[in-house]
């Protein structure tokens, strides 16, 4: 479950990131055209702004991306650990049912045994 949710967190985030990539192209195609047809300081100081505001997304983006990746590969790795703890309980269980199915055997048998012998036994001899 909580792989489940870092994983579409980490897909969010990653999108994220592809939407800023295509929205400074398509920003960046903008401002070069404007530049081409003549922009006056006050529009230059605006898309410097912006641009700077985008690049500072975009760098939040990537390091959410960098923490939902960590976050996924520890995920993996308690994941893993906890797969590896249950096949250990799981063959300890196997051990202490065929111990105890090996004591539930041997009383048996010795009931088996003792039945056995005092069936064989003469009527009226003492018992050993």
């Amino acid at each position: 479950m909580e792989l489940t949710q870092i994983a579409q967190a980490l897909v969010q985030a990653e999108q994220s990131c592809e939407r800023l990539a295509q929205e400074q192209g398509v920003q960046e195609e903008r401002y070069r055209q404007e530049m081409r047809d003549g922009v006056r300081i006050e529009q230059l100081l605006q898309w410097q702004s912006h641009f700077e505001a985008h690049a500072a997304a975009t760098e939040q983006a990537r390091r959410t991306v960098a923490h939902w990746r960590q976050e996924w590969e520890q995920a993996q790795l308690r994941l893993v650990a906890a797969r590896q703890d249950r096949q250990t309980l799981e063959r300890l269980a196997e051990r202490y049912q065929e111990t105890a199915q090996a004591g539930e055997r041997r009383r048996e048998q010795l009931a088996t045994d003792d039945a056995a012998h005092y069936r064989g036994a003469p009527k009226g001899d003492p018992l050993p």
